[in-house]
């Protein structure tokens, strides 16, 4: 669960929103609620797809046919509205975590709960299918873990997305025939129960199964849809029908734990709308959030949430930063009637500016960087070597940076170049794209009067609405009258959004002198609060966790701050090189240390592993990338050494947990100087040696053809 960003809208229909649940292939879900009615998941559809009338029909036959199995382990729709500008459907939302955040917060599922697990999910397959309902996109974050029991977050509704028909939504979940069918369905709750006992995706969990449920498990996994049993079978070698038992104690606690916070967060926003209420002077009036079958009024007024600043140590006022899942007061001002406007109907056809920095739109649903005339996914790829990677937040768009063409952003799918933000940037910094909209940061090399060489500053890039904003971090300057700089400008050396996208750091090389300097600039991107800095050394590479933290690497050290107060929190000393990974959902980084990459507990200081670059030969080898898969499961690293007086490049991929390397599925090892990771699992893309783009397989680690 993250906070509303700025540009979600404050209601739809009846119900007020109060936090992303997430989002799919073709809709973001809010925690939703209105008076007098239990909590629901609002599935609002992407813009894109809501302009499309082959999807708003099958999104609507979904919708209306949702209910018709009955189910108790399926969660219902309660209300929608098919015929606004924007079709929604709110679906039932018992309060607790989804098995993907109760595994990621305590890890696998006990043994004495895998079963209850099992059942229920086997039921609700076998409920759907009676009624002649297909799910077709089951997987961990769709599997709700209630006081009761476990449900489906809902009945497939994501498979109104035409295209998914070709391409599973959630591919280490999906059978490999492919397509949607009673046998899928079977392979996938055979996944996901895997993943609940193992903790990583799809069937590679396989081996962590129970003994009394593994060969059924197993059975589920065969790749002949045939061979696999049905969903009633399934209900029957399970012990069914029958109600499941209860959870544990262990497991329950961890349910009831997340459902606490959740309904804090509803209770709170009560709160405050009923000391709203009562202050005689309540909010400005909204928009209903759509119209058409809803048969509710229309919904409660907007409240702008308020900026809630902390002092730091040196008295400046800080922005804070999701933590612990739970939704924190944003800005949201006027930036709010941006989304909501979108749903009302109101809004331009046109995207609009953004209010901040962050248009509410996808990569691919406007384009304010057009590519030059000719240039679409025509480029000499002789001509250009890429440097880095980063998927877009919904994982459509790739964004390339080359030394030829700047700044590139491509439909990897199509194999289309479909933006050109840049025309040059620098390769010592990776793009990053923030969590939502369509935001890119990346650094530029500009040229002021007065110094000799180009500096390199960061800029974001809104693809939408086309606006390039420079972000010279917590230095001043241009201040002279021919504008250029008193003292000397600092690089960029880092770059990186936190998890809600509220935030982007600027990380700026070091002054090189005796006193304490502002290092790290946090920049508001909402448009409605203040930015601030972190005292720092110069770091060379940052990253933000999820419980509010953001890690920054300089030379011999790895600091790790509370990004709220701009506190010290922890350091590690002794670290050889720049380049480190955090582990997600861990207290846990991976740093250079000489000739190995070392796992390290930096709250318990405690070396938990080490991983040898002693094979890469030549010259002491220079790290250039550490990176850690979002499931934590892999380590990726890439390094530079002098081989007969050239340049060259290494790749090594492990297993995290056995230490192990893994090659590519030809027994090969894998090739590549940078490597990013697809936001839903599907692929990865691998800067070759050669300066080549390649979309490879997450879990074979098989290269596909260049995309250029």
């Amino acid at each position: 669960m993250l906070p509303l960003h700025p540009h979600d809208p404050p209601s739809v229909g009846p119900y007020r929103l109060h936090a992303r649940l997430g989002e799919d292939a073709c809709a973001r879900v809010y925690l939703g609620s209105a008076a007098g009615r239990d909590p629901v998941a609002v599935r609002v559809v992407r813009s894109g797809h809501a302009t499309d009338p082959d999807f708003r029909a099958a999104f609507g036959r979904l919708v209306q046919s949702a209910n018709a199995s009955g189910s108790a382990y399926v969660c219902a729709v309660r209300d929608a509205d098919l015929r606004g500008p924007v079709p929604w459907a709110a679906v039932s939302r018992p309060l607790g975590p989804t098995l993907s955040g109760l595994v990621g917060a305590h890890g696998p599922v006990p043994a004495d709960a895998l079963h209850t697990l099992a059942l229920t999910l086997a039921q609700a397959l076998a409920d759907l299918h009676a009624a002649h309902r297909v799910h077709g996109s089951l997987w961990p974050d769709g599997v709700l873990m209630a006081r009761e029991s476990a449900l489906l977050a809902d009945a497939g509704l994501e498979w109104a997305a035409g295209d998914v028909v070709e391409r599973a939504p959630h591919p280490s979940f999906a059978a490999p025939e492919g397509g949607v069918s009673p046998a899928t369905d079977v392979f996938a709750w055979a996944a996901t129960v895997s993943y609940a006992a193992g903790g990583v995706e799809g069937p590679a969990g396989l081996p962590r199964v129970p003994l009394q449920l593994r060969g059924l498990v197993d059975t589920c996994l065969k790749r002949s849809p045939s061979l696999r049993p049905s969903a009633a079978d399934l209900v029957r070698m399970l012990g069914g029908p029958v109600d499941p038992p209860s959870w544990p104690p262990a497991v329950l606690a961890a349910v009831e734990s997340a459902a606490a916070e959740q309904r804090h967060v509803l209770e709170s926003a009560e709160s405050a709308e009923d000391a709203g209420a009562s202050g005689g002077s309540g909010p400005s009036g909204g928009k209903p959030g759509g119209s058409g079958e809803s048969d509710a009024a229309d919904g409660p007024s907007a409240t702008p949430g308020e900026a809630d600043g902390r002092r730091g140590r040196r008295g400046r006022r800080l922005l804070p930063v999701a933590a612990g899942g739970l939704a924190l007061a944003l800005v949201a001002g006027a930036g709010a009637y941006l989304g909501f406007d979108r749903f009302g109907g109101g809004g331009p056809e046109e995207p609009a500016e953004p209010d901040g920095l962050i248009t509410d739109a996808g990569c691919l649903e406007g384009n304010g960087y057009p590519v030059p005339d000719g240039e679409g996914g025509g480029v000499d790829g002789a001509a250009a070597q890429a440097t880095a990677t980063a998927f877009g937040p919904g994982g459509d768009v790739l964004a390339v940076a080359t030394d030829a063409y700047g700044l590139m952003v491509w439909d990897w799918r199509t194999g289309e170049e479909v933006a050109r933000p840049a025309p040059e940037v620098d390769a010592v910094v990776p793009p990053v794209f923030a969590p939502v909209g369509c935001l890119i940061a990346a650094p530029v090399l500009v040229e002021y009067p007065g110094e000799e060489a180009p500096v390199r500053v960061a800029h974001t890039f809104d693809l939408p609405s086309g606006t390039t904003t420079e972000h010279l971090g917590p230095q001043r300057g241009p201040d002279t009258p021919e504008g250029g700089w008193s003292a000397r400008p600092r690089a960029v050396q880092g770059l990186a959004f936190s998890p809600d996208g509220s935030l982007l750091g600027v990380g700026l090389e070091g002054t090189f002198e005796a006193t304490e300097s502002d290092d790290v600039g946090l920049v508001d991107t909402t448009g409605g609060g203040e930015d601030a800095s972190i005292t720092g050394s110069g770091p060379y590479g940052m990253t933000f966790t999820g419980d509010g933290r953001l890690i920054s690497a300089a030379f011999g050290t790895v600091t790790v701050w509370d990004a709220g107060t701009g506190e010290e929190l922890y350091r590690v000393r002794g670290t050889t090189g720049t380049a480190f990974a955090a582990i997600p959902g861990t207290d846990e980084i991976v740093y250079v240390d000489g000739d190995r990459l070392v796992r390290w507990d930096y709250a318990e200081r405690e070396e938990l592993g080490a991983f040898p670059m002693a094979e890469l030969t030549g010259s002491a080898p220079t790290v250039l990338q550490v990176a850690v898969d979002p499931s934590g499961t892999r380590l990726f690293a890439s390094a530079q050494v002098v081989e007969d007086e050239s340049d060259a490049y290494a790749g090594r991929v492990w297993d995290l947990e056995s230490g192990e390397e893994v090659t590519a599925g030809d027994g090969e090892g894998v090739r590549f100087r940078h490597v990013s990771f697809h936001p839903g699992g599907e692929v990865l893309a691998m800067v070759t040696p050669e300066g080549r783009v390649v979309i490879a397989d997450a879990r074979t680690l098989e290269p596909g053809d260049p995309l250029f």
